[in-house]
C-alpha cells in the first residue's frame, strides 16, 4: 500500500529558497571565521617579525566592534568586510556593527586602546614622508647648497633711507608728469598754429572724417601694449557715427602736423598708450588707430570714450545734473533703448567733482534703491555710477500715461535740496501731452516751483522720436521747456529765463554728437588765468574698457591766441607706468610700499599685486582695510594734511611674541595730490645686502635669449613647447630689476645689443663697465645665484628623480630668475608674482608644495615645491624670522607625488591604480584644502574641460569628508571669507590645520548616527611642510553627500549661503555695491511709489563706516551674523582682507615651425617601462590603458609619449587650448617615419614667398600712383581706408619694405633655428606683439652693432644711488624733442627714431666693443 509524503517535505523551489536565504548568513560565518584564525596568526608573529606588506593592506580594512578591543577576551570578532552588497546584507540582519581603525603609531593612546596591531602608523608614515621631502628639497632644489653658498658671501649693512627713498619716489612722478606736460604743450601749439593756417578751409575739411567703426579687419593686429587691435601708422575719428549725417560747418579736422607728433611721441615713448584730440565740435581724434566694436560698423554712435577727461579738463569744478526719464505709455522699446543710451552717454561724462541723481515717471516716480539718492543728487563715485547705470538698464515701460508735473516737480525738489549754484535737468521724454490746456498747466506748476528755488536751473530736453524742425504739439511743449518760454502761454515769472538745449532723436546712432557740448548751457568752459594758459589736468585712475588696463588722462585745454577754445589735447598713460617705483620696490629687510589718492584711496599696495596684471577695474578701497595696524585711524589724516612726515605705531610682529614697531614714512605729490608711502617693520635685524666686493657673473653664464645665441655659445633643444639648453643654467632679468620697468616692457623683446650690454655688465670683473639700467642689487642676485647651476646640471646628470622633474628654478627679491634646463622666458613673467615664490615667503623654512596646474611649457599638469634661503650668517643658524635671500623651487609631474605615495604604503594602491572606485583612498592635502596627491587626478576626464584650471579641492573630490570636518568643534577644517575690496569681491576660503604629532581621527561618539559608518578617516600633518597625510577607508556606499561646486568659473553658486558650515568649494562672490556709505539705511522696497523719501545724502566715507558700504542690509539690526562673513562685524582694521592673488603662468608662444625644428632636450624612452607604477609620473609619458571611446580598455596596455594619450585615453584630447598642444617630447614615435609634410610645405611657402618679394619690388620699381596707407606722417594727400579696397593693394609699411627689396642675393640664404638672417632687418612697430617677436627670433632693432645701450628707461630715472654703479650719463634728462620750426618746417619722418644722445665718458665709465656671434649665410 502507498503512503503519501509527510506535509513537511519540502517542494525543489522551497529549497532554493531556504538556500538564497542562508547563503548571505553562511558567507558571514566563514569569512568571520577565517579572518579570527589570521588575526591571532599575525598577533602571534608581530611579537617576533614585522607586518608584511600584504598584512598592512589587510589591516586597512579591519572592522572591529564599537569601541570594544578585539584582543580583550569576550570581544566581538574582527571581520574584514569591504564588499558594500555583502555589507548591506550584513547590516539588515544586524549580525554586527562595524568601525575602522587605523594606527597612529608609537605608544597607543587611550582613546587607540582599540586599535589594532599591525595597522598603518600614520606619525611614522608621515616623519618618513617629511624626510623625504626634506631630501628632495635639500638635493634636488639645492637648498642646502645654496644656503651655504650665501653664508659665505660678504655682506654690507645698509643705511636707513626710507625718507629719500619716498621722496625720489615722488621726485620720478613729477619728472613724468612734467615730460608728459612738456609732450601736450607742443602739441598744443601746433594744433593753434595749424588753426591760423587753416581757418579758411574749415568747411572743406569735412571729408576728412575718420570713423573708426568702419576699419576693416586686415588693418588691424593685436599689440599687448595697448591691449587691443591697434595700427600704429593710422588715426581714426570718432563722434559722428559713421560720417554719414552732415557734419558741423565749423568742424574742425585734426592736422597732419598733430598726428605726425602722436607716431612720433609713442616711438620715443612707448609706455604711452592713446593720445588724442577732442574738438568743441564733438570730434574725438585718436591714435593709434583702433576700433572699438567687434565686427565691422558696430557701436558707430554709441563710443564714449573720454567723455569724462573732455569735461574734468575744460569744467574742473563739477556739476550738478538730474536726469529725468518719461516712461510712460507713448514709449516704444526703441525709443527706451535710445533713452538709455542717453543716460549712460550722461553717465560716461561724469567725474568726481559731479553730482547725480537719476528719476523715472509715469503715473508714479521711480527712483534708484539707495537712500542717498532717491531724493537728493549724490557725488558721482564709482559706486554712484554703477547704482545709475543699473537703475536705468531695468527701466522698463508702464501702462499709463506720463504725469509730466509731478516729474518735473520732483526733479526740481531734488535740486532745492542739494544745488547751490547752478543745476541742468535733463528730460528725456516723448512729450506726449493730451492738449494746449496741459502744456498750459505744466507750464505754470513749473514757474511757480522754479520762482521758489534760489538755484540757478537750465533745462535740457531730448525728445525721443521728434525731429527739431518738425512742428508738433510735443515739439511745442518740449522746446517751450527748454526755453522756459512762459511769455508764450502768458505765465508771470519773475525770474529771467534760462535757456537749455533741445535735441530731437530717433536713433541711438545719433546720440554721442549731440551729448558732447550739452553742459555749455549751463557753464561755459572759464577762461584760464593769467599765466596759467597751459594747466596740466590729472584725471583719476579708471579702468579704459579697449585696452582693459587701468589709467590715468593727462590733458591740456587748446585755446588761440585770442582766446578761442578750439578743444583739449590728451594722452592716456597706464597706471602701472605712474607707480613703477612703488610698484616694484625691493628692500632686504621687512619694508613695503604703498600710494593713495587724496582721498585716502589706495592705487598701489603689495596686496594689489602689479597694476599691469589687473584684469578688472580698481574699485576705491581706503587705506584703512589694507593696513590694518591698530591706531592707523589715528595718524590717517597725516598723511594728507602735511606735505611730507614720518612716525610709527606698534604693527603685529612676524614671530608672534612681541609687538614690532610699524614706520610710516610719506611724501606728498604737488600735481595731484598723491601720497607715496614707504613702511618698515621694525624686528630689531639688520639691514644687510650681498656686497659689491662678491665676484661677477662668470663670463660662460647665459641668458635666457637662447633665440640671439650661436651654436658655439650653446646647444639648443626643444624642451616640451620650450626653447631650452641643457648646457647650463640661464639667466632671466625680469621687468622689476630695471630702474624703469614698464618702459622695459613696453619696448618689447631685448635687442641682441642690450642682452650684451646686460652680460657685460655682469660679467665685468673690473667694475668700470657702466650699469645699463639695472636696480641695485640685481648684479649681486645674480651672481649668487647663478653659483647653483652646475650643482643643479649634476642633479640633472646623476640623480634618479631626474626623469620626475620637468626644470628647476630660483628667483631673488630684486627679480633675477635662473631656469635649469635653460629656457627662453616671456618678457612680462615676474617669479616674484608667482604662487610658488609668495608660498614660499607665507612658509619660510618648510618645503611648500603647490596643487596641480596645468604648465605653460606644455610639460601637462605638474606640482612645484619650493623652499626659502635666508640671508647669510657666519654661524649658520638660522631661523623663520630671518630675512629671505631666494626661493628654490622645481616643477614635478603631477603622477610623481603620488608614486611617493604609493612607495610610502602599498595599501595606497591596491592591484589598481587607475581605479576611481576603490575603497581605500591615500592622499594628500595642503593647508589650504587642496589637493597634491589623489587618486581623482589620475582620472582621465581631468585632461580636459572646463575645469582644468581649477585647482582640486578636497571638498570636491572628498564632500563626506569635508562635510565631517567642518562639523568638527576641534575646527580642524575651518571656513572663512575675506574681503577683495580693490576689485568688489569676496572670497570664502579655507584652512586645514592639524596639530603636529597628533592624529585626527572619527571620534568614538560620531555624528553620523547609530548607524554604523561607512567611511572613516585618519588625517596627519606632515613635518616641515604644508601638506597633510590623510587615509579614508569607504566600507559601502555612504549617505549623498554634495559640496556646490562651479567647475566654469570661481563664482559661487550660492552667493547668498554663508553658513561656516555649509560645505562648499572655494569661491568668490561680488560685494554689494553701497554708494550712500551706510548699507544699513537703505531702502529695498520697489522703485515705484508715490509718496517722497525724506532727503538725505549721507555720503560720508570716514574710516570708521567704510566698511559697512560693502554689505547688506540683512545682517544689520542685531541679527546674528554667520561666523563665516565675521568682517562685517569687524571695525576697519580687524576686518580680514585677502592675501595678494599670485599671478597666473605666463606662456610664450613659439613659432611652430621653429620648434619642430629642434631636437628633444631630453630623450625618454617610455617602452621600457612595462608596469603602471613604474611609468607613473615620468616626464612625457602616460600609461595608455583606454580606448578612444574613454571607458573601454586596451587590450595592450603601455607607457607611451603623453602626446599620443592624453590622460590615458588613447588619441585623448590635449589639455591646453587649441592649436597649443605639446609637441611630441621623445624622439621615439612607435617607429613612424613620419609623412614629410614639413619639408614639402616649407618649399612651397618659400616658392611663394620669392614670387611675392619679387612681385612687390616690381611694382615698387614700376611706380604706382597710389597713397601709402601706412604712412601718417607723410607728406602726401592723407589716405582713405574707409572704402571698398582690395587687399592686395594695401602697401604696408613701403619705407621699410624697400629695405627687404634691397636685399642682395647671397642674403637669401637659408636661415639658422638660432637666428634669422642677419641680413635682414624687421621693420620697426610691424612685429606682432601676441608672439613678442619670437617668431622669427629676430633683435626688434637694428641696435646689434651699437655699443652698450643705457637702457634705464625712458622716463623717471631715480637718482644715481638707487643703482649699482652711476648710469653712463651723469644725470638723466629726457630725450630732446623738435622744436617748433622743425616740426612745421620740414616735418621729421615717423620711421626715423630719435635716439637719447650718445653718453658722455666720465670717470670709470668705459664703452667696450662686443663681438657678436651669428650664423653666417652659406
Amino acid at each position: 500500500m502507498r503512503t503519501s509524503a509527510p506535509p513537511t517535505v519540502c517542494s525543489g523551489r522551497s529549497t532554493a529558497a531556504l538556500l538564497t536565504t542562508l547563503l548571505p548568513l553562511t558567507v558571514s560565518l566563514l569569512v568571520w571565521a577565517s579572518q579570527s584564525q589570521a588575526q591571532e596568526s599575525r598577533a602571534d608573529v608581530a611579537t617576533n617579525t614585522s607586518s608584511s606588506s600584504a598584512s598592512r593592506a589587510m589591516s586597512v580594512l579591519q572592522n572591529a566592534s564599537d569601541g570594544i578591543d578585539a584582543t580583550q577576551p569576550g570581544s566581538k570578532p574582527v571581520i574584514y568586510v569591504n564588499n558594500p552588497q555583502l555589507l548591506r546584507e550584513m547590516q539588515e540582519q544586524s549580525l554586527l556593527h562595524h568601525t575602522f581603525r587605523l594606527s597612529a603609531g608609537g605608544v597607543p593612546s587611550k582613546e587607540e586602546d582599540g586599535i589594532l596591531e599591525g595597522g598603518i602608523p600614520l606619525l611614522e608614515r608621515s616623519a618618513t614622508l617629511g624626510s623625504q621631502l626634506r631630501h628632495l628639497a635639500n638635493n634636488e632644489l639645492g637648498v642646502t647648497h645654496m644656503q651655504a653658498t650665501f653664508d659665505e658671501l660678504p655682506y654690507s649693512n645698509l643705511e636707513r633711507k626710507e625718507e629719500e627713498t619716498v621722496k625720489e619716489m615722488v621726485q620720478s612722478l613729477e619728472r613724468k608728469f612734467s615730460l608728459y606736460s612738456r609732450l601736450l604743450t607742443e602739441m598744443c601749439e601746433t594744433l593753434e598754429e595749424q588753426f591760423t593756417l587753416d581757418e579758411p578751409r574749415l568747411g572743406r575739411e569735412a571729408q576728412e572724417y575718420r570713423p573708426c567703426c568702419l576699419i576693416p579687419d586686415n588693418y588691424l593686429e593685436y599689440k599687448s601694449h595697448f591691449g587691443t587691435r591697434v595700427n600704429e601708422e593710422l588715426w581714426c575719428d570718432t563722434g559722428f557715427g559713421s560720417g554719414d549725417h552732415l557734419l558741423p560747418d565749423d568742424f574742425f579736422v585734426a592736422p597732419y602736423n598733430l598726428t605726425e607728433m602722436f607716431a612720433l611721441n609713442l616711438r620715443r615713448y612707448p609706455t604711452i598708450k592713446w593720445q588724442y584730440f577732442m574738438s568743441t565740435n564733438g570730434l574725438h581724434t585718436e591714435y593709434p588707430a583702433h576700433r572699438p566694436g567687434t565686427s565691422l560698423g558696430s557701436d558707430c554712435g554709441q563710443s564714449s570714450r573720454h567723455r569724462h577727461v573732455y569735461e574734468g579738463t575744460l569744467r574742473p569744478r563739477g556739476r550738478n545734473i538730474v536726469l529725468l526719464y518719461d516712461l510712460g505709455e507713448a514709449l516704444t522699446p526703441r525709443l527706451l533703448l535710445t533713452a538709455k543710451a542717453i543716460g549712460h552717454q550722461v553717465v560716461s561724462t561724469l567725474t568726481l567733482q559731479d553730482n547725480i541723481a537719476v528719476v523715472g515717471v509715469a503715473g508714479n516716480v521711480a527712483r534708484p534703491a539707495a537712500a542717498c539718492m532717491r531724493s537728493a543728487m549724490t557725488p558721482a563715485t564709482h559706486d554712484v555710477k554703477q547704482t545709475a547705470r543699473h537703475f536705468m538698464d531695468f527701466l522698463e515701460i508702464q501702462n499709463e500715461p506720463t504725469n509730466h508735473t509731478l516729474g518735473l516737480m520732483t526733479a526740481l525738489n531734488i535740486i532745492s535740496q542739494s544745488a547751490n549754484s547752478s543745476a541742468l535737468l535733463v528730460y528725456v521724454s516723448r512729450g506726449v501731452v493730451s492738449s494746449q490746456h496741459q502744456v498750459h498747466t505744466i507750464m505754470t506748476s513749473l514757474a511757480s516751483k522754479l520762482d521758489t528755488i534760489k538755484t540757478r536751473v537750465i533745462i535740457s530736453t531730448f525728445g525721443l522720436g521728434l525731429l527739431k524742425h518738425e512742428f508738433s504739439l510735443e515739439e511745442q511743449f518740449l522746446a517751450a521747456l527748454t526755453k522756459q518760454d512762459f511769455k508764450m502761454f502768458d505765465i508771470e515769472y519773475s525770474k529771467t529765463p534760462e535757456t537749455g538745449k533741445f535735441v530731437g532723436l530717433d536713433s541711438t546712432l545719433n546720440v554721442s554728437p549731440f551729448i558732447h557740448n550739452m553742459y555749455d548751457v549751463v557753464e561755459e568752459p572759464p577762461l584760464p588765468k593769467e599765466g596759467a594758459l597751459r594747466d596740466l589736468v590729472i584725471s583719476d585712475p579708471y579702468w579704459d574698457d579697449d585696452s582693459s588696463e587701468t589709467v590715468v588722462s593727462m590733458s591740456k585745454i587748446v585755446r588761440t591766441e585770442e582766446g578761442r577754445l578750439l578743444g583739449m589735447i590728451g594722452i592716456d598713460l597706464p597706471l602701472a607706468n605712474l607707480l613703477e617705483d612703488v610698484t616694484h620696490f625691493t628692500s632686504p629687510a621687512h619694508s613695503y610700499a604703498f600710494v593713495m589718492d587724496a582721498q585716502g584711496n589706495v592705487l598701489g599696495h603689495p596686496k594689489l599685486g602689479r597694476p599691469e596684471s589687473w584684469t578688472l577695474p580698481l574699485v576705491p578701497t581706503d587705506v584703512m582695510l589694507l593696513e590694518q595696524t591698530p591706531g592707523l585711524s589715528s595718524i590717517r589724516g597725516e598723511f594728507f594734511s602735511t606735505h611730507s612726515g614720518h612716525t610709527f605705531l606698534h604693527g603685529r610682529a612676524h614671530n608672534g611674541d612681541q609687538l614690532d614697531k610699524l614706520h610710516y614714512w610719506w611724501h606728498q605729490s604737488e600735481s595731484n595730490g598723491w601720497v607715496m608711502v614707504v613702511a618698515w617693520h621694525d624686528s630689531g635685524l639688520p639691514r644687510r645686502r650681498l656686497s659689491r666686493s662678491v665676484r661677477p657673473l662668470p663670463p660662460t653664464a647665459l641668458f635666457h635669449r637662447l633665440d640671439l645665441l650661436s651654436p658655439s655659445e650653446a646647444r639648443v633643444c626643444r624642451h616640451f613647447n620650450q626653447m631650452a639648453t641643457l648646457d647650463g643654467s640661464t639667466l632671466f632679468l625680469s621687468v622689476g630689476s630695471y630702474v624703469s620697468p614698464l618702459s622695459q616692457l613696453a619696448s618689447g623683446v631685448e635687442s641682441l645689443g642690450a642682452v650684451q650690454s646686460i652680460t657685460a655688465y655682469l660679467s665685468d670683473n673690473t667694475q668700470l663697465i657702466a650699469n645699463p639700467g639695472l636696480r641695485l642689487g640685481v648684479r649681486t642676485d645674480a651672481t649668487a645665484l647663478y653659483q647653483i647651476s652646475d650643482f643643479w646640471k649634476k642633479q640633472h646628470e646623476d640623480s634618479d628623480l631626474s626623469k620626475y622633474i620637468v626644470r628647476r628654478y630660483a628667483a631673488a627679491s630684486s627679480g633675477v630668475a635662473i631656469m635649469y634646463p635653460g629656457t627662453l622666458l616671456d618678457r612680462s613673467f615676474d617669479p616674484r608674482s608667482q604662487s610658488w615664490y609668495l608660498s614660499a615667503l607665507s612658509n619660510p623654512g618648510r618645503v611648500v608644495v603647490s596643487p596641480p596646474y596645468l604648465d605653460p611649457g606644455g610639460a601637462g599638469y605638474i606640482i612645484t615645491a619650493s623652499h626659502t634661503v635666508y640671508q647669510g650668517e657666519s654661524a649658520a643658524m638660522h631661523s623663520p624670522a630671518d630675512p629671505v635671500a631666494a626661493v628654490l623651487a622645481a616643477d614635478f609631474t603631477v603622477g610623481y607625488f603620488y608614486k611617493i605615495l604609493l612607495d610610502l604604503e602599498p595599501a595606497c594602491g591596491g592591484d589598481d591604480i587607475f581605479d576611481q572606485e576603490r575603497k581605500v583612498r591615500c592622499f594628500l592635502v595642503n593647508s589650504e584644502g587642496y589637493l597634491v596627491a589623489h587618486p581623482s587626478l589620475l582620472d582621465p576626464t581631468r585632461s580636459s574641460g572646463p575645469s582644468v584650471n581649477i585647482p582640486p579641492h578636497i571638498t570636491h573630490q572628498e564632500p563626506v569628508l569635508s562635510m565631517e570636518l567642518l562639523g568638527r568643534v576641534e575646527g580642524w577644517l575651518t571656513k572663512a571669507s575675506c574681503g577683495r575690496w580693490w576689485h568688489g569681491a569676496s572670497e570664502r576660503h579655507y584652512s586645514l590645520q592639524v596639530p603636529a604629532n597628533q592624529v585626527v581621527t572619527l571620534p568614538a561618539t560620531s555624528n553620523q548616527g547609530d548607524n554604523s559608518p561607512c567611511l572613516q578617516y585618519a588625517l596627519v600633518s606632515v613635518p616641515s611642510t604644508n601638506l597633510i597625510l590623510a587615509i579614508i577607508n569607504q566600507t559601502c556606499s555612504p549617505s549623498v553627500a554634495f559640496c556646490p561646486c562651479s567647475m566654469d568659473d570661481r563664482l559661487c553658486l550660492n552667493c547668498q549661503l554663508v553658513e561656516a558650515g555649509a560645505c562648499e568649494c572655494p569661491c568668490e562672490c561680488p560685494l554689494s555695491s553701497h554708494p550712500c556709505g551706510d548699507s544699513f539705511e537703505e531702502d529695498k522696497s520697489y522703485p515705484w511709489s508715490t509718496e517722497s523719501s525724506s532727503p538725505t545724502n549721507d555720503t560720508k566715507d570716514s574710516a570708521n563706516r567704510i566698511w559697512q558700504t560693502y554689505f547688506d542690509k540683512s545682517f544689520g539690526n542685531g541679527q546674528p551674523v554667520p561666523q563665516v562673513l565675521e568682517l562685517t562685524t569687524q571695525p576697519p582694521d580687524l576686518a580680514p582682507t585677502c592675501h595678494r592673488v599670485p599671478e597666473p603662468p605666463v606662456s610664450l608662444q613659439y613659432s611652430i615651425g621653429l620648434l619642430a625644428h629642434l631636437d628633444s632636450c631630453v630623450a625618454v624612452s617610455c617602452s621600457l617601462h612595462a608596469t603602471p607604477t613604474a611609468c607613473l609620473g615620468v616626464i612625457g609619458c602616460v600609461w595608455c590603458y583606454l580606448n578612444g571611446d574613454g571607458s573601454s580598455l586596451l587590450s595592450h596596455p603601455h607607457c607611451t609619449e603623453a602626446h599620443h594619450c592624453y590622460g590615458g585615453i588613447i588619441g585623448g584630447p590635449s589639455p591646453y587650448p587649441h592649436g597649443l598642444a605639446t609637441l611630441p617630447h621623445s624622439d621615439n614615435t612607435h617607429g613612424d617615419s613620419g609623412n614629410p609634410i614639413g619639408p614639402v610645405a616649407g618649399g612651397v611657402m618659400a616658392v611663394f614667398l620669392v614670387i611675392a618679394v619679387a612681385v612687390y619690388c616690381y611694382r615698387q620699381h614700376v611706380g604706382s600712383s597710389s597713397n601709402s596707407l601706412y604712412t601718417p606722417a607723410s607728406l602726401q594727400p592723407r589716405p582713405s581706408i574707409y572704402q571698398s579696397q582690395p587687399a592686395h593693394d594695401i602697401d604696408a609699411g613701403d619705407d621699410d619694405l624697400l629695405d627687404v627689396c634691397g636685399v642682395g642675393v647671397g642674403a637669401a640664404a637659408a636661415v639658422s633655428p638660432y637666428r634669422m638672417n642677419p641680413g635682414y632687418r624687421r621693420p620697426p612697430g610691424v612685429a606682432d606683439s601676441s608672439d613678442q617677436g619670437y617668431s622669427t627670433m629676430t633683435p626688434h632693432d637694428d641696435s646689434e652693432n651699437l655699443n652698450y645701450t643705457d637702457l634705464g628707461g625712458l622716463v623717471g630715472l631715480p637718482a644715481s644711488h638707487t643703482v649699482d654703479d652711476a648710469p653712463s650719463s651723469s644725470g638723466w634728462s629726457p630725450p630732446p624733442s623738435p622744436g617748433r620750426q622743425e616740426r612745421r618746417g620740414s616735418l621729421l619722418e615717423p620711421s626715423h627714431t630719435l635716439l637719447p644722445p650718445a653718453k658722455r665718458n666720465g670717470p670709470n665709465i668705459i664703452q667696450v666693443p662686443v663681438t657678436v656671434h651669428m650664423v653666417d649665410s652659406v
